[in-house]
């Protein structure tokens, strides 16, 4: 595509494009994700300089596939309106290639609190999982219970609800990116091929392994998922018990054509295996030390039937606010991002401190590179 991305910062700005008196300076290359690449920039009215916006640069917007694609998530990112879902500004059309300029999220990705919680030894508290959870939740809500303008249910479905989406801002807010591989009832929309599995891999869910139809309750399975890692430091499809049962099963005969639309830290065949392997008694057995009521909301969200799950994130949100009011202490956006400064100081004393880091302390428990958006945190 011909991107720009200089290693080192030139003295002289570099403007990505211009939109009316707004200009917009390229700060970082970020690299890509998804269906696109992400840029970070700062934005100027006139000649004043103002905040810091996140840049979707559509990765193949040259073909049909690409303009449909835009299209379809400019549609839908339009309609989100949620205080947990970052918000789009404006789309761009900048040389033949469409931009989204998208809300900048300071912080940290989830993903990298969990690196750093690995790093210092120990999982992120019950109350904060709980605290994301509920938020995430809400936000899904929000999400899979949009209407077209003739008030028809879109039937949203994110597809792609990991650690990498999911950011903690500077306030301790919580923030769900990147509707781009969501799936809806939009005309036009593109459908996705059939041996093809889109988002995170190690976050799909069981039916979105075995390309069967999915409504909101996949994207329940996928937060569950991302919970019980907050928890426990545990991911459910590397737990020692599932991967000697895949490796002794080996794939389905259904699922040996799949592809990953992403790159992932397993072949899709061999994930959607262990997903096969995993039973309700491994999440009872990892969650042994967690407290009762949190312990019953992982052990219902992480079944492999959907009809076995929570039926709505709405439902989800009520239980998981529920822990938290029932724990005698207010736990909001202020103590996640003390906890979050808390391990992200105790994870770097650790390394300052160590002189060699053995394997084991730098594991990268999200099962892939460390999240480019993140890389400044």
């Amino acid at each position: 595509m011909g991107t720009h991305h200089p290693d080192h910062p030139s003295a002289k700005p570099f403007i990505l494009f211009t939109a009316g008196a707004t200009s917009y300076e390229l700060v970082q290359y970020l690299g890509l994700r998804g269906s696109g690449e992400l840029l970070i920039a700062r934005r100027h009215y006139a000649d004043t300089p103002g905040d810091l916006v996140l840049i979707k640069r559509l990765q193949d917007a040259g073909d049909e596939l690409g303009r449909a694609r835009l299209r379809e998530e400019v549609k839908l990112l339009m309609r989100l309106s949620h205080p947990a879902i970052a918000q789009v500004f404006l789309v761009r059309v900048h040389e033949g290639v469409p931009h989204l300029v998208m809300e900048f999220v300071d912080g940290q990705s989830l993903e990298t609190l969990v690196s750093y919680a690995a790093l210092r030894r120990r999982p992120l508290s019950e109350a904060f999982t709980a605290y994301v959870g509920a938020e995430v939740a809400d936000a899904l809500h929000h999400a899979h219970t949009l209407e077209d303008d003739r008030g028809r249910p879109l039937g949203l479905v994110h597809r792609d609800v990991s650690p990498r989406a999911l950011r903690l801002d500077g306030r301790g807010y919580v923030k769900l990116s990147d509707f781009s591989l969501s799936w809806a009832r939009l005309p036009g929309r593109v459908a996705t091929e059939a041996h093809v599995v889109r988002g995170d891999l190690a976050y799909a869910s069981p039916e979105a392994l075995l390309r069967r139809p999915l409504d909101g309750r996949s994207d329940l399975f996928s937060l569950g998922v991302v919970l019980l890692e907050l928890l426990t430091g545990l991911h459910l499809l590397d737990l020692e018990p599932v991967e000697r049962a895949a490796l002794a099963s080996g794939p389905l005969p259904e699922t040996e054509l799949l592809v990953a639309e992403s790159p992932s830290w397993l072949s899709a065949p061999m994930m959607a295996a262990r997903m096969a392997c995993f039973s309700p008694l491994h999440v009872e057995q990892v969650t042994a030390t967690v407290s009762s009521p949190l312990r019953a909301i992982l052990s219902r969200l992480l079944r492999r039937e959907p009809e076995e799950r929570f039926q709505t994130a709405l439902e989800l949100r009520d239980a998981l606010r529920a822990v938290l009011a029932g724990r005698g202490y207010a736990y909001g956006p202020p103590e996640a991002a003390r906890e979050a400064a808390q391990v992200r100081q105790e994870a770097r004393s650790r390394r300052r401190s160590a002189d060699v880091l053995s394997s084991e302390d730098v594991r990268p428990t999200a099962f892939g590179p460390r999240d480019a958006y993140a890389a400044g945190s």
